[in-house]
């Protein structure tokens, strides 16, 4: 993955959560999504962005 402020990749995990999409039901079940998400540390000195 790559800063989206700087562009610089890392791989340095800070975190990681879950997020949970839903939407409407699809013959007539329920529809859920449920993605892990990976917060990175930005390991560029200059660029602002810390995570």
């Amino acid at each position: 993955m790559s800063c989206p402020d700087c562009r610089m990749v890392s791989r340095r995990v800070h975190s990681t959560y879950e997020r949970r999409l839903a939407d409407g039901p699809v013959g007539g079940r329920p529809v859920l999504i449920r993605l892990t998400v990976r917060r990175l540390y930005c390991e560029n000195a200059q660029c602002p962005r810390r995570t």
